[in-house]
């Protein structure tokens, strides 16, 4: 994800700080209600595998907004999973009282007997990576022809499709439910094809390019009909759910937003960053910090603040609408003031110097 950046002096930042301060009189605006974002989902929403200093899309959602999150994924949730969890007393409470509903379904269903079967044959082969299988010299690991793999990629296909009915009925069930909370603002992913693409794919030979082929396309295929179609057609009938096409925006890129090659299904660092950013560019949440939505954090906005509470301390309604309090309370303590400016003062400082500040 894009750093926000705005390159001002630091010396010019909190000198124009200190004379906003002794030009205004500052009260705190109380922001009347915490926007809520509820997420469901599997290993991708938990972040499963991820470095410990490397961030899922809903640790950079909480991060770069000022919603307050409520995770109820957990780790290989297939869509009955997601179904029963949906189906919970504190769950749907939560639900009720969500301006957004964050959701990823279908991945797990359409992959994991994939991901066993493939790990399988490479301990059957002693391969060291999946990408072995269509790489390596074929004569050190007992084979005698190119044709040999044929049946090996047939296999793990088959395993592609075991789950894929019933991962299309769940997830017209799971629709059903989201029916119940129209008041919420639902955010929808598409499940993104781990097989899609080798970066050296070019390279194959027709035999082996083909053998690939034979296990890319079912998962394609599995994925556009029984996952995607489903999520896709409730997006487009539903007026308060914004679709985030991960399919289209990993095609072509899997070999760098997942990690296909250790035959790991969840996102790398760089996939969480592109569902993140993609879900606050197409959905509008409020960035922290960009009051006036000009892509940047800086000064200007902690002008505004600033005039926000001289205008509440002399008895005003405020200059800010609803969204606007959310992204100007970036110390995330209710309260729009001073504290706030200075925060976002010293963010643009640190930005302008080629460092990293976050709220």
């Amino acid at each position: 994800m894009k750093k926000i950046k705005k390159y001002i002096p630091a010396l010019t930042a909190v000198s124009a700080f200190s004379m906003m301060l002794n030009t205004c009189a500052l009260l705190p605006a109380k922001a009347e209600h915490v926007r809520k974002i509820v997420v469901l989902g599997d290993s991708i929403a938990t972040g499963q595998n991820l470095a410990e200093d490397e961030k899922s899309y809903v640790d950079l959602l909480e991060e770069y907004t000022n919603f307050h999150v409520q995770n109820f994924a957990q780790d290989n949730y297939m869509t009955g999973d997601v179904l029963a969890c949906m189906q919970d007393t504190q769950v749907q409470q939560a639900l009720a009282q969500a301006d957004v509903i964050c959701i990823n379904v279908g991945e797990h269903d359409i992959m994991d007997e994939f991901l066993a079967t493939a790990d399988s044959f490479m301990k059957e082969f002693s391969f060291q990576k999946f990408t072995d299988v269509f790489q390596a010299q074929l004569q050190d690991y007992g084979f005698t022809d190119e044709n040999d793999l044929i049946p090996y990629a047939n296999e793990m296909a088959s395993a592609i499709r075991t789950n894929q009915k019933t991962a299309g009925e769940n997830i017209q069930l799971i629709n059903q439910e989201l029916e119940k909370y129209p008041d919420a603002k639902i955010i929808y992913q598409t499940a993104y094809n781990m097989l899609d693409t080798l970066d050296f794919i070019d390279t194959l030979s027709t035999k082996r390019k083909s053998a690939y082929n034979s296990i890319m396309k079912p998962a394609q295929t599995a994925l556009k009909t029984y996952v995607n179609d489903p999520i896709t057609q409730f997006a487009e009938s539903h007026d308060n759910c914004i679709l985030i096409d991960t399919l289209t925006g990993f095609s072509g890129n899997a070999w760098q937003y997942t990690n296909l090659y250790d035959l790991e299904l969840n996102p790398t660092a760089s996939g969480h960053a592109w569902i993140a950013d993609t879900i606050i560019q197409e959905s509008g949440l409020s960035r922290s910090g960009d009051i006036n939505d000009d892509a940047s954090v800086n000064a200007s906005d902690a002008a505004n603040i600033l005039q926000h509470a001289a205008n509440i301390g002399a008895g005003g309604n405020g200059i800010f609408n609803d969204d606007q309090i959310i992204g100007a309370d970036v110390d995330g303590n209710g309260n729009v003031n001073s504290r706030d400016a200075s925060q976002i003062l010293i963010y643009a400082a640190w930005e302008g110097s080629g460092k990293h500040y976050f709220f």
